[in-house]
């Protein structure tokens, strides 16, 4: 059984290995040492991706860069459309899925290990790239240039060299994330208002609290707030309430079990910290729709190849 801090995740090559339609090009793709760093156009990357992909976890963060077309993708609980000029960035462990990704969609996708980030820089702390941070940024003309120009860059040197060699790729790699990190820094507002604060900081723990307790009280006794406080602040800004908040993120979390795990239905609401299999059975069903059992079918079920969008009934 998994502790509380767990977080079952994915590498790269797992990730190829369920995701990705195996062709003559597949050396090609994955280079030496690709759990490390990976990077590739994106109109190079969707026919070979098997769409859509259920709620997930990968170890390595996640850069995608859209400069022309469409991509669908949920990160936590809030769904996204990336268009022309836009980059969306998933940490590493946040739970995302790809819905869909248009067919004349321009633009890259990236992977890359905290191990790299680490062993890149010492002194630089990116926002963007906790899970906390905000995960679209709107790019002007001139921000897409340059940040397409280092991804051209980097491409070219993991198509010649793979990742095994990294004196290129580093340097690449930090200026890549400075120029995302000024744009980031241009697009955020600063959160001066209490209940704008109080937000950020519920959304902040739900994600490390949701398998520890589920009751309001919890979360109001943890930002010293009461809960009548947190009910009126939460509802009023979200339009949903704490509760509900609480429960979406519960069964958010047993999805990527269901779906990363070997765990029984059983053992995956103990993870949850349900006593009762059947109210953990309940409440999985009234967020997502259909039972625990066949949702762990329908991501075990072949996926297919789309050229166009779809609306995923496993995010």
């Amino acid at each position: 059984m998994m502790n509380g801090n767990s977080f079952p995740a994915t590498t790269p090559e797992m990730a190829t290995e369920r995701f990705i339609v195996k062709n003559e090009s597949w050396a090609e793709r994955f280079k030496a040492n690709f759990n490390q760093f990976i990077v590739a156009p994106l109109e190079y990357s969707w026919p070979v991706i098997k769409l859509p992909l259920p709620p997930s976890r990968t170890s390595n963060h996640v850069l995608i860069l859209v400069t022309a077309g469409q991509v669908d993708i949920t990160i936590g609980h809030q769904a996204y459309t990336v268009e022309t000029q836009k980059l969306v960035i998933v940490p590493a462990l946040q739970i995302f899925a790809i819905q869909a990704i248009r067919e004349d969609s321009v633009g890259f996708m990236c992977f890359f290990s905290q191990e790299l980030l680490l062993n890149s820089v010492s002194d630089t702390d990116f926002d963007f790239l906790k899970l906390t941070g905000n995960p679209l940024v709107s790019l002007s003309t001139s921000q897409t240039t340059y940040i397409t120009n280092i991804f051209d860059r980097l491409t070219g040197e993991y198509n010649e060299n793979g990742s095994a060699k990294t004196d290129l790729i580093r340097p690449y790699l930090v200026a890549l994330l400075v120029e995302i990190s000024r744009a980031y820094i241009g697009t955020m507002a600063t959160k001066t208002n209490a209940g704008d604060r109080l937000v950020q900081r519920f959304m902040d723990l739900l994600p490390t609290q949701v398998r520890i307790n589920r009751l309001v009280s919890h979360y109001a006794d943890q930002l010293n707030v009461s809960p009548n406080h947190l009910n009126k602040i939460i509802k009023f800004r979200t339009g949903k309430s704490p509760s509900v908040w609480i429960d979406e993120r519960a069964v958010l979390e047993a999805k990527v079990l269901l779906f990363q795990s070997s765990l029984t239905i059983a053992q995956v609401a103990h993870e949850m910290g349900f006593d009762d299999q059947s109210n953990f059975g309940k409440l999985f069903r009234k967020y997502a729709q259909v039972s625990p059992t066949d949702f762990r079918s329908r991501c075990a079920e072949p996926f297919v190849v789309t050229n166009g969008m779809i609306d995923s009934d496993l995010s």
